[in-house]
């Protein structure tokens, strides 16, 4: 055997190569993409062409996305969640509110039609109701005061009455964020 020899092989060893498949054989039948084409459908499996339908309903789901992560990030505020927590286990009317209101309304124009010399006391009575939910919204928000510096008293309250008037006017099945805690239980 030589040193830059290949090695010598027996006449047995080339009788049982493999024979040649037909895979291996077979021509293909789609010929190759040129270059261009394939940097094409690379860029549009990227970057879809979509419709005008298409793209609406992708900025829509995209813009939705976005309106409920900054929701989510201000809802997750440690006053925030307090102050729901607050109005949510609260027993009463407060959650009629909006319905007390509405009803009066309706009944003052009722009797305004009816009878008109009721129409001055019929007038009134959306006001008494108005004035009643300020000064509960007023008695809250003290109490809530008195909380929040007891439980978070670095953490700010602006923004945070609004907050309370606009979770207090919502009927409880209505609210948003979904009440985590039932009415009367202890925060």
């Amino acid at each position: 055997m030589g040193l830059f020899r290949p090695y010598e092989r027996s006449e047995d060893a080339t009788s049982t190569a493999a024979p040649e498949t037909a895979a291996t054989t077979a021509k293909k039948q789609v010929p190759t993409p040129t270059r261009k084409e394939a940097e094409a459908a690379r860029r549009e499996r990227l970057n879809p062409t979509l419709s005008p339908a298409q793209l609406r309903a992708r900025d829509r789901d995209s813009k939705a996305r976005q309106r409920e992560e900054s929701w989510k990030r201000v809802d997750d505020e440690p006053g925030r969640v307090l102050l729901r927590n607050f109005i949510d286990s609260r027993k009463g009317m407060a959650q009629w509110w909006m319905p007390t209101i509405m009803s009066t309304l309706v009944l003052a124009l009722v009797v305004m039609y009816a009878y008109p010399p009721g129409a001055i006391v019929a007038t009134f009575v959306p006001y008494a109701a108005l004035a009643l939910l300020a000064v509960h919204i007023f008695i809250l928000w003290r109490q809530f005061k008195v909380l929040l510096a007891q439980r978070l008293p670095n953490e700010p309250t602006r923004g945070l009455l609004v907050y309370l008037i606009n979770r207090i006017i919502a009927m409880r099945r209505f609210r948003v964020p979904t009440p985590q805690v039932k009415p009367g239980d202890e925060i």
